[in-house]
């Protein structure tokens, strides 16, 4: 299977995710509120569509005590911690998988190697081993891969200077969640602080994974490579 079939996959299951946190969400503001959770359409369009409210995407549509409160609380922090965690491992699985797809490309027809074992035996434990992978084998040099800003909810706490900052805030929150069950440098407290770094890396895997194929597959470069 494709490491961006893969991929997508596992993003399917972290939309889920953010679903059901959306809804919790939801009936979280109006009890704050001490209102009716009465919108029936728009949650019939969260588990029937491919819908989110604006709770999940922008903080701003929290009144500053419910950000208060549920910072103090909690209420909103775990489920935030798993989707950074989700987040951050589908994007390490996919970087693994789409390496071996483009070294076992690149060593087609060489009888002598046996690529599986090669493959088996590739050190990828973190982060900075999989960079180098890309860039001694491959010559790709992910840190270089820029893209366009994508939006973001200027309240969240994801604010990186630069793509590959984008990626490595997020595998220090990874690990500090991973170690000691929060994040101390990231801090999360709504779904927007999560839902901005999840929608960062799946625009990062679509146009790393369109724009790299060409380069190895075609030999062609594109506009960003």
């Amino acid at each position: 299977m494709k490491a961006i079939t893969i991929f997508e996959s596992q993003v399917q299951g972290i939309l889920q995710t953010f679903k059901a946190a959306d809804l919790y969400a939801i009936h979280l503001t109006s009890y704050h509120r001490g209102e009716e959770c009465c919108n029936k359409q728009l949650i019939s369009d969260i588990i029937e569509k491919d819908a989110v409210s604006g709770l999940t995407i922008l903080s701003m549509f929290y009144t500053a005590a419910e950000k208060k409160a549920f910072q103090e609380k909690g209420h909103l922090v775990n489920i935030g911690n798993l989707i950074v965690l989700a987040t951050y491992t589908a994007l390490e699985i996919y970087l693994i998988n789409k390496f071996k797809e483009y070294f076992s490309f690149r060593v087609a027809g060489a009888s002598k190697i046996n690529v599986s074992a090669v493959l088996d035996n590739l050190p990828h434990r973190s982060m900075d081993n999989i960079v180098e992978l890309y860039k001694d084998i491959l010559d790709i040099h992910l840190p270089e891969f820029e893209m366009d800003r994508i939006p973001v909810d200027p309240h969240s706490s994801f604010k990186p200077k630069s793509t590959w900052l984008g990626i490595k805030t997020i595998e220090k929150a990874r690990h500090e969640i991973a170690h000691n069950g929060k994040s101390k440098n990231y801090k999360i407290c709504l779904l927007p602080d999560v839902w901005d770094p999840f929608n960062f890396v799946r625009r990062w895997v679509m146009l790393f994974d369109a724009n790299f194929d060409t380069l190895i597959y075609e030999s062609r470069t594109s506009p960003m490579v």
